[in-house]
């Protein structure tokens, strides 16, 4: 039994003694290797609210810096892409019967003067081409005179099926009215010469452009806005040249490009002025002429500048120094942020030294005393979201 206790308080010392050595390799090792074995931050960052002990308490002697900061952006990259969905934009041209009708019929005599009317309407005047009137003759003494909206085209003895008759565009209108006139007999003035007319049609080619264009919305963001230094549009156009129209694109209202790409070739990108895009929602429409675009990658890509966090400094007397070297004063930073709500995180650089906040107070408060220096002293603040900062005062605390 007495053997058994000795073993016990033998293991014991061995214990004591190995923890000793652990401590003594710990406190030999140069600082930074401590640090990265303790797990901690060699440059001074901690987090947390950033109070210190008696600074509230204490009674402020001298302001060294006041400043109202305002607005900080923090942008995680320096390029932005806003993808958009494949954009399909075509018109389609084809041959479309307007307006038709069975027969028309008519008579011209001494005391008889009977003449017919085909009334047709064009819906899209604009996208409609080629206006020909088609029909056949069943009957016909005379010569048979024809006219549009009251100005003659036509004026023949003709049999059986017609040519088609071209219809002047620049006498089209969207409500049009044919007119049959059957010549008079002249001294035959006992006969009567008439007309009987059927299959009478009216075609043109007409351009369907229900998906000529295409409109998509994209959101540029307040702070993406605020630093953009170059924007830029890229697609890859897939087209058949020869069969297509221009290309154009407008963005918010005003023309980035009007052209014909080079079919089914990655584009060189675009740039166009920054001025045109606004924070929130922007507009961006692709319209063709004629043919069909299918238009795949399509990205907008603004570019960002470097952000140049702004840097405050306050000095410090030899007085001043020696005083808060000495425990007799102390100096005390203090943020405060316009969002009493959300969350603010960041870093505050100073002197060299980095210190991590991380709040949802109104106010961040940090003790610089054992990192100032004599003379000119630098405190930089380097948000890690976009923070607004009401004012940034740093102060001589007795």
């Amino acid at each position: 039994m007495i053997s058994k206790r000795g073993q016990a308080a033998g293991a014991a010392v061995l214990l004591a003694l190995i923890a000793g050595l652990l401590v003594m390799f710990v406190i030999l090792l140069p600082p930074a290797e401590r640090a990265e074995l303790l797990g901690e931050d060699s440059t001074g960052t901690s987090s947390g609210t950033g109070v210190s002990g008696d600074l509230d308490d204490g009674v402020v002697e001298k302001v060294l810096l006041s400043e109202s900061p305002g607005r900080i952006d923090f942008l995680a990259q320096r390029e932005i892409e806003h993808p958009l969905p494949v954009v399909n934009v075509y018109t389609r041209t084809e041959s479309r019967v307007l307006a038709e009708k069975n027969l028309v019929s008519g008579k011209r005599g001494v005391f008889t003067d009977e003449r017919a009317q085909f009334n047709f309407a064009i819906g899209d005047i604009d996208h409609t081409d080629n206006v020909v009137f088609t029909f056949r003759v069943r009957e016909l003494v005379g010569d048979l005179e024809i006219k549009l909206n009251g100005e003659e085209i036509y004026l023949d003895t003709p049999s059986g099926s017609v040519l088609p008759i071209i219809l002047p565009k620049n006498m089209l209108s969207s409500q049009n009215t044919l007119e049959f006139f059957v010549s008079s007999p002249g001294v035959v003035f006992w006969n009567t010469n008439s007309f009987t007319l059927e299959n009478l049609q009216i075609v043109a080619d007409v351009t369907n452009v229900e998906a000529q264009s295409s409109r998509n919305i994209f959101l540029i963001s307040d702070t993406e806005r605020k630093n953009m230094e170059k924007v830029k549009l890229k697609f890859q156009p897939e087209c058949r040249y020869g069969d297509v129209g221009k290309l154009s694109v407008w963005i918010n209202g005003q023309t980035i490009y009007s052209a014909v790409p080079d079919c089914d070739v990655v584009m060189i990108p675009i740039e166009f002025s920054m001025d045109i895009l606004q924070a929130g929602e922007n507009e961006i429409i692709f319209n063709t002429q004629s043919g069909t675009y299918l238009l795949s990658h399509v990205i907008i890509e603004s570019e960002l500048k470097e952000l140049d966090f702004p840097t405050y400094f306050f000095d410090l007397s030899n007085e001043e120094f020696e005083d808060v070297e000495n425990g007799l004063r102390k100096v005390k930073l203090d943020m405060d942020f316009v969002d009493v709500v959300s969350n603010k995180r960041g870093e505050l650089h100073y002197n060299g030294v980095r210190r991590h906040f991380d709040t949802n107070e109104a106010e961040f408060v940090l003790d610089l005393s054992e990192d100032v220096v004599r003379g000119t002293n630098s405190v930089k603040i380097k948000p890690r979201k976009t923070i607004e900062v009401r004012s940034l005062r740093v102060e001589l605390v007795k």
